[in-house]
């Protein structure tokens, strides 16, 4: 599951495209869209009028205004005023769907809410629709912390030298974390210079204060699914590991040498480190104390480096811990 079944494309009236938002049901209160004022602005000209949203592919689309109490315009990029608080112009805006609006497609409905929460790095999903890719571009980045344009907001860097990054057409796009399955935030904005891949959004709780009843629409995460992660998934912490020097050095003989010898004796070797790193995975995935126990090793070869926190991150997202395991009635 991912933010592609409850994310909006925002159009003007003449149906040009000028980014994103995202549906929202909170309680007691019906569906609405969360995205960016600036994103109004262009659409209709201001902050009033009506504009369209739609699902891309999805034959769906409804007529929607804006909620004059919601109304956060985007900041001073240009002049920005001394001492003036950022939460007036934070960018913000929500939209109320015409209540004749056609029923919502199958599979498609308001997606849940988290708050963000402190920025430490976690990784983050993105679909925008630049120009030239009207049904979505997905982007990935990492969450660094705050700053920019607007001090509550959040930075974001993208995560791969080459492949999609935050640019025009992004913007009120759901920022999605994988790991907890919620939005987090909404793209705001991202940086004049593309080579830098940086972009900046609106956390969740900031937009709880801008407008208070979105709170009905947060949601606690619930209980991940503890199942094998598939095999690209175990490369991908294969090819981590392997960055970490004082694992890659030896091909991950000193990692393998670190695990207890009930986990080690499962391992099959390989001639090939990467082989070799992704048995490990494999091996400790598999067993169901496996993953804290690889943890523990990465921490005591790789310390606090970058590489080691890079895996780690990865490690906590495929793997279940053994509360878990014992959750999920195996």
């Amino acid at each position: 599951m991912g933010p592609e079944r409850g994310q909006v494309r925002v159009l003007s009236p003449d149906g040009a495209l000028w980014g994103a938002g995202v549906l929202v049901a909170p309680e007691g209160a019906t569906v609405h869209v969360l995205t960016c004022a600036h994103v109004v602005t262009a659409a209709i000209g201001g902050p009033s009028g009506q504009l369209l949203v739609d699902l891309p592919g999805r034959a769906w689309s409804a007529t929607a205004r804006l909620l004059p109490d919601s109304w956060s315009p985007a900041p001073a990029y240009d002049r920005p005023v001394p001492g003036a608080d950022c939460m007036p112009g934070a960018d913000f805006a929500v939209l109320a769907l015409d209540a004749q609006h056609p029923q919502l497609p199958r599979g498609c409905g308001p997606l849940p809410l988290a708050q963000c929460d402190h920025p430490s790095g976690q990784r983050v999903a993105v679909i925008g629709y630049p120009r030239g890719v009207p049904a979505g571009l997905i982007a990935t980045a990492r969450l660094t912390g705050g700053g920019g344009p607007c001090p509550d907001w959040v930075q974001l860097d993208g995560l791969r030298a080459t492949g999609a990054l935050v640019e025009h057409g992004f913007s009120g796009a759901a920022v999605w974390d994988p790991a907890r399955q919620r939005v987090i935030g909404l793209i705001t904005a991202a940086h004049t210079d593309r080579s830098t891949k940086v972009a900046w959004m609106l956390p969740v709780e900031v937009a709880l204060h801008l407008w208070p009843p979105l709170v009905g629409a947060v949601r606690p995460p619930g209980p991940r699914p503890c199942t094998p992660p598939p095999l690209e998934h175990q490369y991908e912490l294969a090819d981590a590991l392997l960055d970490v020097p004082q694992i890659g050095y030896d091909s991950g003989r000193a990692l393998r040498s670190a695990l207890p010898a009930a986990v080690r004796r499962n391992i099959p070797d390989h001639a090939f480190p990467r082989q070799q790193l992704q048995a490990v995975v494999q091996t400790c995935t598999d067993h169901h104390e496996g993953c804290p126990i690889l943890r523990a090793a990465v921490l005591n070869l790789g310390g606090g480096s970058v590489s080691a926190h890079n895996a780690l991150e990865i490690l906590d997202r495929i793997c279940c811990t053994g509360e878990q395991r014992s959750g999920g009635g195996g």
